[in-house]
């Protein structure tokens, strides 16, 4: 499904993994909310059940 309308994700995590998560992600020079949402799509799409 392809839509221009997104959703709020909210994440609660632990600072020191979010501070982690934020060094990741500048290492890639991407923000840490983009960082979140390039692997929330690998995941969905590795793990899609919705075979058509």
């Amino acid at each position: 499904m392809v839509t221009s309308e997104k959703k709020r994700f909210v994440l609660l995590v632990d600072i020191e993994t979010f501070e982690q998560f934020k060094k990741l992600a500048e290492e890639q020079n991407r923000t840490a909310g983009n960082l979140g949402t390039t692997l929330i799509k690998q995941y969905v799409k590795e793990h899609n059940t919705d075979k058509k």
